[in-house]
């Protein structure tokens, strides 16, 4: 969905979170693993609970077999965390533990910093607006783009899925935006969208294109 006139006016924005990117040791992760992951570090860090803009973006493995309940993970899987740049010293903590994801280990390693790119393209793999149909949903996105963001682009929602959380399944879609501003793209990597963060929901990161998800025009 497009309003047709992206907002053009040339604007700064200063992140004040950043991306961490960690080295993984371990052989599975159960497929629900969100809710544990996020119990797992909040007792390790749990000031991530205190700042609303503290993200962890989903875990993500290899399936095993059709319809198990299991992930394989290798080293090149890795652990993506979204914290103020202030608390970078503090992720320190981190580095060597064992969490223990329902009997599957998984050990920390190092980790290297990512800064926001300005892509005018940006993806969340899962957003919850808290409405279960996609007509609601889309009237959240466009209400927080223009009340919250004050910008007007275009966007693309996905499929609807369900989080299993510690409070029940939660409802939301896949939100591509794009035709982005660079400072309104850095904002919203910055601010995230929606609910739960700390479950991987309302995270953007740079997208390239938008051709894969864009359909085709006969």
């Amino acid at each position: 969905m497009s309003w047709g006139w992206p907002e053009t006016k040339p604007e700064e924005y200063v992140a004040r979170m950043i991306d961490l990117q960690f080295d993984l040791v371990g052989s599975t992760i159960p497929v629900e693993n969100a809710q544990l992951l996020s119990d797992a570090l909040l007792a390790v860090l749990p000031w991530l609970g205190e700042d609303a803009g503290s993200g962890i973006q989903h875990l993500k493995g290899a399936e095993t077999n059709s319809g198990d309940a299991t992930l394989n993970i290798n080293r090149r899987t890795k652990l993506y965390l979204r914290v103020p740049k202030a608390r970078v010293a503090d992720m320190q903590q981190l580095t060597g533990k064992t969490l223990n994801l329902a009997g599957h280990p998984l050990q920390i390693g190092t980790f290297k910093t990512r800064e926001f790119s300005p892509f005018a393209n940006i993806y969340a793999h899962f957003v919850d607006t808290g409405s279960a149909t996609e007509e609601q949903f889309v009237q959240d996105v466009m209400r927080e783009l223009d009340g919250r963001f004050q910008l007007r682009c275009g966007f693309i929602c996905g499929k609807q899925q369900t989080l299993q959380s510690a409070h029940g399944p939660l409802t939301g879609y896949s939100l591509m935006l794009h035709d982005v501003p660079p400072h309104k793209s850095l904002q919203l990597q910055d601010e995230g969208m929606g609910r739960n963060r700390l479950l991987g929901c309302g995270i953007f990161i740079p997208h390239k294109s938008i051709a894969p998800v864009v359909p085709a025009v006969l």
